[in-house]
């Protein structure tokens, strides 16, 4: 049987068809291809771009830790350095000096917790300097100058001459009490008895405290916080603490003697002993 020309031409339209859908198709998936090959390669370049950026960081990096391990050499040679210039200065304070005396300084915390300082006084060969070191211990401005009365009136107690002698006063807090405060003068009356103790040879009673200002004319100022120290003068084995004229009632009850003076001189009789500071 012979097709005729009307079904060739169908079949023929057909293929053609079929051509163009297979043509389409192809060209579409190469079109696909092409930008999935694009995207991939925008990735790999920004890719390669942030490698390069974190390569040039790590060598910034590896730059300043150089920087930071010189430094840190450099802190700690100067760190040793200062520690033999301070073993170097005491063993000289220790050969040029003439009287030690200890005591302690009643402070409070940002708490208002009461607080014993350790205080040092050293007096020694000089030309009539005073020297105050603070460690540890947020003090204010008055403090300078409370020491520095506190030599004067300590001076005219014992009747002695300081022109050829040097004071050293060290008030250093332990390394966990650093928020301590020492304000308004407080440490004033407690400088005072451990430099008139150094002056005089004697002891300083480890049972006895005082707080309270030191003012020219020698008498003790009022102090805040009184309470707080008695409580702190107690925990440390303290059987009685001296408080400025007028203060005992805000002491109250804590358990130890609250006696009240009005001058260094009273307080002088009540914390320091007869016995030498160095016997024989």
């Amino acid at each position: 049987m012979v097709m005729k020309p009307l079904d060739n031409r169908r079949s023929l339209k057909a293929i053609v068809i079929v051509l163009l859908i297979l043509l389409v198709s192809s060209s579409y998936l190469l079109y696909q291809n092409f930008e999935t090959i694009k995207l991939r390669d925008n990735q790999i370049s920004t890719l390669t771009n942030l490698s390069e950026i974190q390569e040039e960081r790590i060598s910034e990096l590896e730059i300043r830790m150089d920087i930071l391990l010189a430094n840190l050499s450099a802190t700690q040679q100067k760190l040793e350095n200062e520690t033999r210039t301070r073993e170097q200065l005491q063993d000289i304070i220790n050969l040029t000096m003439v009287a030690r005396s200890q005591y302690g300084v009643l402070a409070v915390d940002e708490t208002n917790r009461g607080l014993l300082i350790p205080l040092e006084v050293i007096i020694k060969d000089g030309s009539g300097n005073l020297f105050l070191n603070v460690a540890n211990v947020l003090f204010d401005e008055t403090l300078q100058s409370s020491a520095q009365t506190a030599a004067r009136v300590a001076r005219e107690v014992t009747r002695t001459s300081l022109v050829d002698k040097d004071i050293l006063i060290n008030i250093k807090a332990p390394e966990q009490e650093r928020n301590v405060l020492i304000s308004g003068g407080s440490a004033g009356a407690a400088i005072t008895l451990a430099v008139i103790s150094a002056l005089e040879g004697k002891t300083l009673r480890d049972d006895v405290y005082i707080t309270g200002t030191i003012r020219a004319d020698h008498t003790i100022g009022r102090i805040g916080g009184a309470r707080a120290k008695a409580l702190a003068a107690q925990e440390n084995g303290a059987v009685m603490i001296l408080v400025p004229a007028g203060q005992q009632r805000e002491v109250g009850s804590v358990g130890i003697e609250v006696r009240e003076v009005r001058t260094i001189e009273e307080a002088v009789t009540l914390a320091i002993s007869e016995t030498p500071l160095f016997s024989s």
